[in-house]
C-alpha cells in the first residue's frame, strides 16, 4: 500500500490516496423451506485516487499483482479528470469503534442454517400453508485507508444480517409478513425475531374494510425507517450541492415538530455501518441533524463539505445502496451510518389505545416510486391493521397511503413512543433506532 503512493508521487503526482478492501461474504438462503444457495464470496481490491496538475484521476483493481497498471491507469485519467476541489483526509486521533465481533466471526455455515431451519420451523408450526423464506449472511471486512499527507487507518468489522419471511395465501387473500435483523454483533434474540412474524401473521389473518380520509396512523419503528429514506436525501450534501433538496438554506430552522431529535451515529455500538472511520480515512461521528425539530446538520464526505463550507461528518462512503455492500469503483459520497431518533414519554401500547380509530402500518410497498428527494412518501400498505378503540381488529387491505415528511412530522405530530426499538432501513441500509409515531390526517386512500 505505501508502494503504491511512493510510486504515484515519483511519477509526479502531488497527492494520493490508497483504499483497500477484502471482504469475505457467507450467505445462506432458504426458499419454500428448502436450502437454495450456500456461498462464500470474497473480494480483495484497491482504489487509487491521486491529484496531478491539480486535477482528479481515479483507478481500481481486483488484481494485486497489477499495481503498476494501477497507478499508471489512475495518472492516464488525471490528465482528463475534473479539478481538484478539496483535500485528502489529515492524520489524526481515530474514535473508539466496536465493529468486530468474535461470535460473528466464528459462526459456522451450519450454526448459520440452523438460525435460518429454525425461524421456518417456527411458522409452519403456527401455520404449514405459509411459503417461508429465510436468509443468513455473515460478512468480515479489513479497510485500510492511507493517504500522502500521513493518514494510515485499519480497521477490522463483522457484518451479520438475518431474515424470516413467509407468505399465506388463502383464497384471494395474499398476506405477507417476518422479521429482519442486521448489526456487527449477534446480540440477537432469535425467538424473539420468530415470534414477531408469527405474531404479524396471527393479527392480519382478517380482512376489514377502511374508508378512505384523513386518517390517525400509527407508525411502527419499521415504517418510520421506510419514510425516513425521505430525509436521507434531504440532509445529504451531495444532493443539497445540487440545489434540488428542500433543506437548502435551512440550516438552524425548524423543519420538523420540537419533540424530534435524529442523530447519525457512525460509532454506536453494534450499528451495521459502525466504523472508527469512514472510507476516506475521516473519524466517525455521531452528528446531530435534527435537534427539537431544528436541522442543525447535512451528511457530507470531503468533497461536499469544502463545496457547502461544510464540516466534514465523516460520511463519506463507498457504498452500494439498497445492497449494504461496498462498492470499489465508487467514489466515496455522503451516506447514511445508523440513525437514532429520540423517543417520547409513554409506550407504545398506551399510545395505541388511546387512538379511538386509525391504522397502524408496519410497511410501505412501492416507496422508491415517490419524489423522496421532495419529501414525498407514498405506496400501497404492504401490512396496516384498522385500529377501533385502541385495539388492532385486522388487515387493510387494497390500501395506498400518501404524504410529505416535512408537513407530516412538523404540524401532525401526535405523539412519540418512550421504547425506541432497533430496525432496518429499507433494503437494509444500517441499523437504526426508531419510536412508534403517531400523525394525524395522513392520506388513506381505499378502493371501498
Amino acid at each position: 500500500m505505501k508502494r503504491i503512493i511512493e510510486k504515484v508521487l515519483s511519477k509526479g503526482a502531488a497527492r494520493a490516496e490508497v483504499f483497500y478492501l477484502n471482504s469475505l461474504q457467507t450467505e445462506v438462503s432458504y426458499e419454500a423451506g428448502r436450502l437454495k444457495e450456500l456461498a462464500n464470496t470474497e473480494e480483495t481490491g484497491v482504489a487509487l485516487r491521486l491529484v496531478k496538475d491539480g486535477k482528479l484521476g481515479f483507478a481500481t483493481t481486483t488484481k494485486l499483482t497489477h499495481l503498476d497498471r494501477l497507478v499508471d491507469d489512475a495518472l492516464a485519467t488525471a490528465s482528463c479528470g475534473g479539478e481538484m476541489e478539496f483535500n485528502f483526509a489529515v492524520a489524526g486521533g481515530l474514535p473508539d469503534s466496536r465493529c468486530f465481533d468474535e461470535t460473528v466471526a466464528e459462526l459456522s455455515v451450519d450454526e448459520m442454517m440452523k438460525h435460518s431451519e429454525a425461524g421456518i420451523a417456527h411458522l409452519l408450526d403456527y401455520e404449514k400453508d405459509i411459503l417461508t423464506e429465510s436468509g443468513t449472511a455473515r460478512d468480515m471486512q479489513t479497510i485500510h485507508v492511507l493517504n500522502s499527507d500521513g493518514v494510515d487507518a485499519k480497521f477490522e468489522r463483522t457484518q451479520y444480517q438475518f431474515y424470516i419471511h413467509g407468505r399465506l395465501v388463502e383464497g384471494t387473500n395474499m398476506l405477507d409478513a417476518g422479521a429482519y435483523f442486521g448489526g456487527t454483533a449477534l446480540d440477537v434474540d432469535f425467538d424473539q425475531l420468530y415470534e414477531r412474524a408469527v405474531d404479524d401473521f396471527r393479527s392480519a389473518r382478517t380482512n376489514v374494510d377502511l374508508a378512505t380520509g384523513p386518517t390517525t396512523v400509527v407508525l411502527t419503528p419499521r415504517a418510520v425507517a421506510d419514510i425516513m429514506l425521505t430525509l436521507n436525501f434531504g440532509v445529504s450534501g451531495a444532493y443539497v450541492e445540487q440545489g434540488i433538496s428542500p433543506l437548502v438554506g435551512k440550516l438552524g430552522r425548524p423543519i420538523f415538530d420540537e419533540r424530534i431529535t435524529i442523530r447519525d451515529d457512525g460509532l454506536r455500538s453494534g450499528g451495521y455501518r459502525s466504523a472508527p472511520f469512514d472510507d476516506e480515512g475521516v473519524p466517525m461521528q455521531t452528528t446531530t441533524l435534527v435537534e427539537s425539530g431544528v436541522l442543525r446538520s447535512y451528511l457530507t464526505d470531503l468533497r461536499t463539505a469544502r463545496k457547502l463550507n461544510h464540516a466534514d461528518t465523516g460520511n463519506g462512503l463507498k457504498a452500494k445502496r439498497l445492497v449494504g455492500t461496498k462498492e470499489l469503483g465508487k467514489s466515496p459520497a455522503p451516506e447514511i451510518t445508523n440513525w437514532v431518533m429520540e423517543g417520547g414519554e409513554k409506550p407504545h401500547e398506551e399510545l395505541l389505545s388511546n387512538v379511538g380509530s386509525g391504522v397502524l402500518v408496519d410497511s410501505i410497498m412501492g416507496l422508491l416510486m415517490s419524489n423522496l428527494i421532495a419529501g414525498e412518501f407514498g405506496g400501497n400498505l404492504a401490512y396496516g391493521l384498522k385500529i377501533e378503540d385502541g385495539k388492532t381488529t385486522g388487515r387493510v387491505k387494497d390500501a395506498m397511503i400518501s404524504g410529505n415528511v416535512y408537513k407530516l412530522f412538523k404540524s401532525n405530530l401526535v405523539a412519540l413512543s418512550k421504547d425506541v426499538e432497533l430496525t432496518g432501513l429499507l433494503g437494509g441500509i444500517g441499523t437504526h433506532w426508531y419510536p412508534y409515531v403517531v400523525l394525524r390526517n395522513v392520506t388513506i386512500a381505499t378502493k371501498s
